[in-house]
């Protein structure tokens, strides 16, 4: 498995340790190259050897968070950030979720298995990226720019439990004004919109991987594989296992040039 370059970048000592070690790292397919407290020199050592992902804090002396992303951005450094907030920085962490760099924020102190699970979302997405995928999956644009970082945050998080209450309060809205949003901007419901993330990222899985179906399930934010099952005949109108078959035995049609006698 190949190993990605991680910077961590936080004037807090004890924040830097413990990230290192609550993270299972070099099993996730990381290897951390770089530990920080100074922003200025890990800005200056991104520059002369980038790595793929740097975690940062948002508040530090003479080179903050921000400012880091900025000129990073400016640079045209080839990585992305996970910012690592506490409560009081939630507001600049949303400001850097609307410069485009942010993959994902977390707040101090991560815990352990929403690291690990962010890890594992950040390894797919590297990975995807040698192999482009044959549809990308575009968030819709909204005239709301705090609802547009919600829906990014649903595309981000869809494997993840997500409940439409919760995400409100995240994104400082008012739960019915949330789902009235939905249904004005993307004129259907949240749970359907959900489920639309979660199904046709099923179907490219089901298409372009060799995953077993509970897997697959899982991936998409479903543990439990019976009602994964039932979901995905409501939407494409055929189960899993028919769906991939069907996409199967049209790949090999296409690869024997389409040619077939049929017998009647």
């Amino acid at each position: 498995m190949e190993r990605y370059r991680v910077f961590l970048v936080d004037d807090e000592p004890w924040a830097l340790v413990y990230l290192e070690k609550i993270g299972n790292w070099e099993e996730m397919g990381f290897c951390i190259t770089g530990k920080f407290e100074n922003s200025v020199e890990a800005f200056n050592q991104a520059v002369s050897d980038p790595p793929d992902v740097i975690f940062i804090d948002i508040r530090m002396p003479e080179l903050d968070g921000l400012g880091f992303m900025k000129k990073a951005l400016e640079a045209g450094l080839p990585c992305r950030f996970v910012v690592v907030s506490g409560f009081a920085e939630f507001g600049y962490a949303q400001e850097a979720i609307r410069m485009g760099v942010v993959y994902d924020y977390c707040l101090k102190p991560i815990a352990r298995d929403k690291l690990t699970m962010l890890l594992s979302r950040l390894h797919k997405i590297l990975e995807d990226q040698k192999q482009p995928e044959p549809e990308k999956e575009e968030v819709p644009l909204t005239e709301n720019p705090v609802f547009q970082e919600l829906l990014t945050y649903m595309h981000r998080h869809f494997q993840e439990k997500l409940i439409l209450k919760e995400l409100a309060e995240q994104y400082h809205l008012n739960a019915n004004y949330c789902c009235a949003l939905f249904n004005k901007e993307t004129g259907v419901s949240f749970s359907e919109y959900l489920t639309s993330i979660r199904m046709r990222e099923a179907e490219r899985l089901l298409t372009h991987t060799t995953l077993s179906l509970e897997e697959i399930a899982v991936q998409c934010g479903i543990q439990d594989y019976y009602y994964f099952n039932k979901v995905f005949k409501k939407y494409s109108g055929e189960t899993p296992s028919q769906y991939r078959r069907q996409k199967k035995n049209a790949g090999s049609q296409n690869a024997d040039g389409g040619c077939y006698e049929t017998e009647l």
